[in-house]
Formats: structure tokens, C-alpha cells, sequence
């Protein structure tokens, strides 16, 4: 008998009946991860009927099916998968995680139309227009990522506070988000205001909602399942203000409408490396060149119009679970905002270099870099950065140029880290055969004139 090995795989059931249920009984299948202690695929699937078949629960699809140790390797450790591997036995070779229920496909009647979409208003505005008689509470999630001195601020301030992470660590609290309630003339409020905003330490929400109330509801949201990897979620850090901002851009129109639906308002303080919307019009509109100086104290406001919210109460699709998931056009959305972000950040960097060169010349560097890092796989931040660099200084054709570059750069035996470093040593020595020949471009070579190289 070949030795036994842990599998695991997605398994999508139906109930057989309602005791059978062991999730929210208002739907009649749902998703779980499962492991099993087996000695091949086969007989994976065998001790798996078993189990089910003996609960009163139908196998309607499996998939993802692979060892633990190639699910290691792909992905990484996962305690999730590694306490269930621990809770099985020769006696009870098949553990369950947690089951979570799908919801049933809702059909539309083909005679109503799709619902609006709801729209976003945004606008400018300060800190003072946040705290008006008027004004709605106004509460801060700060990121103990960007904001590390957030604990220490908090321990000697008297505020209604919360972490939104369910965790008694100290280390762990130390760099997680707080929801914070804020007072017009409080300590906090006046501290944060006089941090910088291109340091991101967080976001600003207006609510009528409880504490515990905001707490519950934003805990939903600090993870995502995503596209990329169907075995586990990944940290959501929507109280990052670029990624709020990008988040109202990415999520269809619902998903944003279920987020907002205790805030009246979010705000972020603008910065440099903010994708602000097209359609908006700012004064003196921020961008990747902009000081952080020029930004300090303006605030972008969000908020869904009141005929929106309605729509979204009277039709909407199925409600958010405890899970918050985006689908693969949401996740390329989200993709394509990162991008434009890390390329406005590397178009930054290359100013200090590069002052006299003009901010599209910069941008069409970088875009120029990413084509050639995609190209010969240099796709680290560093390597696009000195191909950018190369670009700048030399054109975007400059491996058509040089030799000795696309020598670097085809070498089959290569790293990329090895090719970047070759690159910044060459950098010079083509700075100055640039130069050399110069005189000879653009068929400079038939002027009797020219200059002896």
C-alpha cells in the first residue's frame, strides 16, 4: 500500500435536505476548501463521496485538485490549509474549512432595464467643510502602515477608536487600520491635518453610524479575493487614499453603492501620485510634478447622489457576503490604475536627474522603458528605471544603436538583475559614442564639414 498524502481541493455542494444544511439556510449550495489525508487523486475523490455522502450532502463540482505540497509551492503556506491537514485522522481523513453559501442567481425580467449607474460626485474641499453645524459626523481610518506613530497618538488621546482587525497582537495592531472619530478641536484632528498627504496615512468618511456599526461594516472589506488566486484572499487597503480613489474607478457601480451605503461621504487628501478621475475638473488639478507643498490641505470629496443610493436599494444584485470579492474586468481595472501610478512615480524620480527634460517627454520614457522591459523580461521596478534612464539619455531605439547594449540585453545567460547592472556600467561609455557620433546622424556623413570624431 503506497503511503498516504494530504490533497486538497474546491469543492462546490448542495444539501440533500435541510438538516443537512451547515451554513445559512436561505441558500442551498455552497463553497468550501477541503483536505484529505489519501493515497492517490482517486481515491481522494472515493474517501471525499464517502464523507459527503454520509452527511447528507451531494458533490456537485470539484476542482483545484493537488497535493499540499504543490499547493505550497504555487502559492505559499497557508495556515488555513495546514489546520485543516492537522484536524484529519486515519479515522477521519477528510476535513472541512468554511463553507460559505452561494447565493441564487436572481433573473432579471427581460422587460426592466438595467438599473443607472450611480454617479459619483466629486469636489473639492477642506478640512473646515468637513466639520460644518450641519455636517454629519466625521470619522479617520488611519493606516498604522503609512502612520506608525497612530497607536502612540491614540494612547494619549481620549477618542472613540476601533482596530478593524480582530487581533490582540501588539506588533500586528501596531500596523493595522483604525477607525477613529473625530472632533472639530480634538488633538488628533489637528495632527492629522498637518501630515503630509503624500504620506497616505489614511482616509476620511462622514456617517451617522455607531462605532461598532462602521467597525462591522468596514471589516468586511479589508479582504479580497481576487482573480489571481482563487485559494485565498489578499489584504484590501481601501483605507490607503490612492487605492480609495482607485477603488471608486474599478468597482462596478453596485459594489461601490454596497461599500458607501453607511457613509455619506469619503474624503482623501490629494497628492501627486493620485489617478483623480477624467471626469472631473479640478483648479490647479494635481499631478505627478506637482509639491507636495501645493497639495497640503486640499481634500477630495466623494459621494453618491441620493437618486443613486435609491436605485441601488430597489434593484441590486445579489448582497455582499462576509467575503469581498471583484471580478476579472474589475481586477484589470485595478491593474491599469496601479500601473498608471507606478508610472507617474518612476516619471517623479526621474525628474531629479533629468530637471530640464519636459514632464511628457518623461512619461514617454517610461512607457518606452516598460515596452523594452517586456521585451527582454526586465520588469522590476529598478530595471525599467534604467531603461528608462537609457531611453532619456540615448532614444527608445538605443539597442538598435548600440551594439554593445543589445548585446547585454539578448544574452541568453543573463539574469535580469545581472543584465540591469551591465546596463548602468555601459550607461556612460554609450553616453559618450552618443556624442561621438552625433555629428553623423541624420546623414550628417555627406557634409564635407563635418567634425573629425
Amino acid at each position: 500500500m503506497s503511503a498516504s498524502e494530504y490533497w486538497t481541493g474546491r469543492c462546490r455542494l448542495r444539501a440533500t435536505s435541510p438538516a443537512a444544511k451547515r451554513w445559512q439556510p436561505n441558500s442551498d449550495e455552497a463553497m468550501v476548501t477541503v483536505v484529505v489525508r489519501a493515497e492517490s487523486e482517486k481515491h481522494m475523490r472515493a474517501q471525499l463521496l464517502a464523507t459527503l455522502d454520509a452527511g447528507g450532502l451531494e458533490l456537485v463540482q470539484l476542482d483545484a485538485i493537488q497535493t499540499l505540497l504543490q499547493s505550497f509551492r504555487r502559492n505559499g503556506m497557508s495556515k488555513t490549509l495546514t489546520d485543516l491537514a492537522d484536524a484529519t485522522s486515519p479515522r477521519s481523513p477528510v476535513a472541512f474549512g468554511e463553507m460559505l453559501p452561494l447565493q441564487p442567481d436572481v433573473e432579471t425580467p427581460s422587460k426592466v432595464p438595467p438599473p443607472p449607474l450611480p454617479p459619483v460626485y466629486y469636489g473639492e474641499i477642506t478640512w473646515s467643510d468637513l466639520f460644518n453645524r450641519a455636517a454629519p459626523p466625521v470619522w479617520a481610518v488611519i493606516d498604522g502602515v503609512n502612520c506608525r506613530e497612530v497607536m502612540q497618538q491614540l494612547t494619549s488621546a481620549e477618542v472613540q477608536s476601533a482596530c478593524l482587525y480582530a487581533t490582540a497582537d501588539t506588533t500586528t495592531r501596531a500596523i493595522a487600520p483604525w477607525l477613529v472619530r473625530l472632533e472639530p478641536d480634538s488633538v488628533i484632528r489637528h495632527w492629522l491635518a498637518e501630515l503630509p498627504q503624500d504620506q497616505h496615512w489614511g482616509i476620511l468618511l462622514q456617517s451617522r453610524a455607531t462605532l461598532k456599526q462602521l467597525r462591522s461594516h468596514l471589516r468586511k472589506y479589508t479582504m479580497l479575493w481576487t482573480p489571481a488566486n482563487d485559494q485565498a484572499p489578499v489584504y484590501f487597503r481601501f483605507y490607503d487614499p490612492r487605492v480609495a480613489l482607485d477603488m471608486a474607478q474599478a468597482l462596478e457601480p453596485w459594489k461601490l453603492a454596497a461599500f458607501m451605503a453607511p457613509l455619506e461621504t469619503l474624503s482623501v487628501g490629494l497628492s501627486p501620485l493620485m489617478n483623480t478621475p477624467s471626469t472631473i475638473t479640478l483648479s490647479n488639478a494635481p499631478h505627478f510634478a506637482t509639491t507636495t507643498q501645493e497639495v497640503q490641505g486640499r481634500l477630495l470629496q466623494l459621494a453618491l447622489s441620493p437618486s443613486a443610493i435609491d436605485d441601488h436599494n430597489e434593484v441590486s444584485p445579489t448582497p455582499l457576503g462576509r467575503s469581498f470579492a471583484i471580478t476579472p474586468t474589475e481586477f484589470a481595472r485595478f491593474g491599469t490604475l496601479q500601473a498608471a501610478r507606478s508610472r507617474h512615480k518612476l516619471a517623479r524620480e526621474l525628474m531629479e536627474s533629468c530637471p530640464m527634460t519636459s514632464l511628457p517627454e518623461l512619461l514617454t520614457a517610461v512607457k518606452a522603458a516598460e515596452k523594452l522591459g517586456q521585451a527582454y523580461q526586465l520588469m522590476s521596478k529598478k530595471q525599467v528605471k534604467t531603461l528608462a534612464k537609457c531611453c532619456l539619455e540615448l532614444g527608445d531605439r538605443f539597442p538598435l544603436d548600440h551594439p554593445d547594449a543589445m548585446k547585454i540585453l539578448e544574452h541568453p545567460r543573463v539574469s535580469g538583475w545581472r543584465k540591469r547592472d551591465l546596463l548602468e556600467e555601459w550607461l556612460p561609455r554609450g553616453r559618450m559614442r552618443d556624442k561621438l557620433l552625433a555629428p553623423y546622424h541624420d546623414n550628417a556623413q555627406n557634409d564635407n564639414f563635418r567634425p573629425l570624431a
